[in-house]
């Protein structure tokens, strides 16, 4: 009869090789990757950024010459009353920096200016006045984060 030392090798091989893939598969399901954040909350805070230049927009302006409360003061040079016009919008819990620029100018903070506490969402708008362009964006994030 032959000797079977091959066979046991074998057998030592696959039990080796059995433990191997055992325990890596117990270190892969015990390591915990966060998840990503949702991009839910980045479209929530841009949309609420976008409502607020858009009810900005939608308020009615004290002189008869401009179609809203923003392009009014705009066109008498208030940018900070116009920035905070729309940061008053804003949703509970939703903070922002508002920039202005004028045709292709640079944009500028006006308004209430703060740090964020997190990562920033960017709406922006476009406002026609007096025969100029305006941009406005909204660097928006979170309260409290």
């Amino acid at each position: 009869m032959q000797n079977d030392e091959n066979a046991q090798i074998h057998i030592l091989e696959m039990l080796t090789l059995f433990w191997l893939f055992f325990m890596t598969a117990a270190f892969l399901i015990t390591v915990h990757v966060p998840d990503e954040p949702s991009i839910s909350m980045d479209a929530e805070m841009q949309f609420a950024g976008e409502d607020a230049i858009n009810l900005g927009l939608g308020t009615s302006s004290e002189d008869a010459n401009y179609d809203s409360r923003l392009a009014e003061l705009l066109a008498s040079g208030d940018k900070d009353e116009a920035c905070e016009l729309v940061q008053n919008y804003l949703a509970t819990g939703v903070e922002a920096n508002c920039w202005l620029a004028k045709d292709s100018a640079t944009s500028q903070p006006y308004g209430e200016t703060a740090n964020p506490g997190s990562n920033t969402v960017t709406a922006h708008g476009l406002v026609a006045v007096d025969g100029h362009l305006w941009t406005i964006s909204l660097d928006l994030w979170e309260r409290g984060a």
